[in-house]
């Protein structure tokens, strides 16, 4: 990972995005979805400087006449998409390459700042993600937390910490060369913390992890990796999410029993039907997940999940509240709640459905995709074209 870089991804953020008035903005819509528990009909939200001032009845008659009126008709809103982990693709970026062990790395320390990613995501619906370390390394280092389309793109630099079991980071070349290998490296450095022998930013990392105050994001995928992981959990008392997780079904008891939480990959309708009704076996154990994995195609696995088993509810929820959960940012992201940034999504139905096509993308009350009713749509910038990698 370099580490001679910030991240400015503004220079990648569309210049084309409206700057935010100071002038309260009434949204209205045939159905808004304030959260997946909470849904309006014939709904208005007041925004007010980039967050949600009053929701519903609440909003005071004087501020509804006095505000802009952004009426979209028979549309959803629904809250913004979160991805609670991400490389956007740059994994050779986002992984240090000569050292396997690097916990006090940043990734807001090492994107591309010329990536033009971040501006196909609002068509999307993502409005939020974590920018974390690629899998690479046994321990990447700390995740960022970035809006997409905006101009000041990175607003938090210091998420959880990213740990990996999985294959990538087990490597010929280098040690360690195997699960045993990775996994006694990690218990190595968390006793050296323990013990009190292990000093530095490496031992910082490790020890807000043991006390909860960072979660930890571990890459592992098949039945070994995932015991691994949540024996880990278990000896350091970790706050532990498990990042793709395909065999997840085989360690659901200490799923439940850990409380730990998973970050799915991509659903796709050639995968195991064990991967496709994992969704609804999580969610009836109360294991909290969400979707990972392609940003194009969250809606996809999303829809997927419903189809076999999942609850229209909680997809929702694993599009939104539970990734801003994962963050440690449900007071802010994944609801259109008082104090909640404005960033919202509208299709011309439920989302869930397929067919229903994006309208509009605003993040922090500023349209950033789409358009708003009867104006035209916000430019798109010449490379927007080539989409996400």
């Amino acid at each position: 990972m370099r580490r001679y870089l910030p991240l400015a991804l503004a220079a990648a953020v569309s210049p084309f995005c409206a700057r935010a008035a100071a002038q309260d903005v009434l949204l209205q819509a045939r159905r808004i979805v304030v959260a997946p528990d909470a849904v309006l009909d014939d709904g208005r939200v007041l925004l007010r400087q980039g967050k949600v001032a009053y929701v519903g009845t609440e909003v005071p008659a004087e501020a509804r006449a006095r505000a802009r009126r952004v009426d979209y008709g028979p549309a959803f809103v629904v809250p913004g998409f979160v991805l609670a982990q991400t490389t956007l693709g740059h994994d050779a970026d986002l992984a240090e390459r000569a050292l396997p062990f690097t916990p006090d790395l940043r990734a807001a320390e090492a994107a591309d700042p010329w990536q033009e990613d971040l501006l196909e995501l609002p068509r999307h619906g993502v409005t939020a993600l974590a920018l974390a370390p690629a899998s690479g390394n046994v321990a990447g280092g700390i995740a960022a937390l970035v809006k997409s389309g905006r101009e000041r793109a990175v607003v938090g630099d210091d998420l959880y910490l990213t740990l990996s079991l999985a294959r990538n980071a087990r490597q010929a070349e280098r040690p360690p060369t195997s699960l045993m290998g990775a996994v006694d490296l990690l218990r190595s450095a968390f006793d050296g913390v323990r013990t009190g022998i292990g000093q530095g930013p490496d031992a910082a990392v490790l020890r807000q992890a043991m006390q909860g105050t960072r979660g930890v994001f571990v890459y592992a995928d098949n039945f070994a990796e995932l015991n691994a992981a949540l024996d880990l959990g278990r000896d350091f008392g970790l706050r532990l999410v498990l990042v793709g997780a395909a065999h997840a079904e085989k360690v659901l008891p200490r799923l439940v029993q850990q409380q730990a939480a998973v970050v799915l990959g991509t659903l796709r309708p050639e995968l195991r039907r064990a991967e496709l009704e994992l969704p609804a076996r999580l969610a009836v154990a109360g294991v909290p997940f969400c979707f990972g994995g392609d940003p194009e195609l969250l809606r996809q696995s999303a829809a997927l999940a419903v189809q076999y088993g999942l609850d229209r509810r909680s997809a929702l929820q694993a599009l939104t509240r539970v990734p801003a959960a994962l963050l440690d940012r449900d007071g802010t992201l994944g609801a259109l709640r008082q104090g909640h940034a404005a960033d919202f999504v509208v299709f011309t139905g439920d989302p869930l459905d397929l067919s229903s096509a994006h309208v509009a993308t605003w993040v922090d009350g500023v349209l950033v995709a789409g358009s708003e009713p009867g104006a035209a749509p916000v430019a798109e910038p010449p490379a927007a074209a080539a989409g996400v990698r």
